[in-house]
């Protein structure tokens, strides 16, 4: 596990086109994403005034940074496919930008279609707000140019450096203002206010570059299985230790760290390595479930081997034109809120599955066996 950028280029685990850690996560993550959505559209203003609320508040924060962390966790594991066919940066560099690209292309049709379905409300700027699913892309583009790897080797120690970077300049450059002539569609991306920025890079790339170093070294260590073992169980204590230490610190001192508001608060380290610690441990869950449940059907891996549809589906479902007329939006309490969050869903569920399905069926006609990683929420 030692973290070097120099370290001997090693050919990708046989048999670990993916690992099924990866998806289990994606797959919490989604999980994670349909509760905070349907909770914060369908929750009455008197539950939101309540304790419970901070609660769904706080596993909301969870999801967006573990996606983006995934995301990086997968273009380590492109990156270390490629290692092993002696594929040169720049080719490496041009497919995970292209990919890149199609996703900010699917992040604005979805805009489009929210906006549309949403009833073509008054704001038409949310068509170039800058959220999660942007924030995606623009990662995709822009940490390749960083991270592919060089000569064959990962570049895990640049990737950490460079995530702290980020990290260190989130505060100041994350809530800037700019100046009114630069076009808000692309400064949105760097940094600013919202409704526009939501996701900005800064600081929000942090997370998909500590997610490369993190795919590297999971893939490094697992062409066999005790060191797989090894490896996610020291992530799991790490991750324990991060949220720990950071706890200690609030505890002593609260304002350690004095922000201007909360907003500007969420993009400091102390919730960064807090963040980090939690899904550390969520990590060795992971790995110990999909251990123990081996190939076995697993909801978790299946709504992970298909988040992005689940992610463009249910967000129209929860704040679309539909659960208004339904009266849904802002009108449940907590018990019936649930309710309709565990019918949400196994109806995504079933579209998943429905989904993978089509796939299988479309491969076996074409005579293609080849799966793409999933790499967007």
């Amino acid at each position: 596990m030692n973290p070097q950028a120099r370290a001997p280029a090693a050919p990708a685990p046989s048999g670990a086109a993916r690992l099924d850690a990866v998806d289990w996560l994606r797959g919490l993550a989604v999980v994670l994403m349909i509760q905070t959505h349907l909770y914060d559209a369908w929750l009455s203003p008197v539950v939101k005034a309540s304790d419970t609320w901070m609660w769904v508040r706080f596993w909301g924060g969870i999801p967006a940074r573990l996606f983006l962390l995934l995301v990086g966790v997968s273009m380590a594991i492109g990156f270390e496919k490629q290692i092993a066919k002696n594929v040169d940066r720049a080719t490496i560099c041009k497919s995970t930008i292209k990919r890149g690209f199609q996703i900010l292309v699917l992040a604005y049709l979805f805009r489009l279609q929210e906006y549309l379905l949403g009833g073509w409300g008054d704001n038409w700027r949310d068509l170039y707000r800058v959220d999660v699913l942007n924030c995606i892309a623009a990662s995709m583009i822009v940490i390749p140019y960083i991270v592919a790897p060089r000569n064959g080797r990962p570049q895990i120690l640049v990737a950490l450096l460079a995530a702290m970077v980020f990290l260190g300049l989130g505060p100041i450059i994350g809530p800037a203002h700019f100046p009114d002539w630069l076009p808000k569609p692309l400064t949105s991306y760097i940094g600013g206010q919202r409704p526009t920025a939501w996701f900005p890079l800064f600081p929000w790339a942090a997370w998909p570059l500590v997610g490369v170093a993190l795919g590297h070294i999971w893939m490094r260590n697992s062409q066999d299985r005790r060191r797989q073992a090894i490896t996610f169980v020291a992530t799991g204590i790490a991750g324990a230790l991060m949220t720990g230490a950071v706890t200690l610190i609030r505890a002593i001192d609260p304002y350690v760290i004095r922000y201007p508001s909360e907003l500007v608060q969420q993009m400091g380290p102390g919730s960064f390595f807090y963040r980090l610690g939690l899904i550390g441990i969520f990590a060795l869950v992971a790995y110990l479930v999909t251990r123990a449940t081996g190939p076995r059907f697993s909801v978790m891996r299946q709504f992970g081997r298909t988040s992005l549809l689940v992610y463009w589906i249910h967000v129209d479902l929860c704040y679309g034109l539909l659960s208004k007329r339904l009266g849904l939006q802002g009108h449940l309490g907590f018990a019936w809120a649930t309710v309709s969050l565990g019918g949400m869903v196994a109806l995504m569920l079933g579209v998943s599955l429905l989904k993978t399905k089509l796939a299988q069926s479309w491969r076996r006609r074409d005579g293609s066996g080849q799966t793409r990683p999933v790499v967007a929420a």
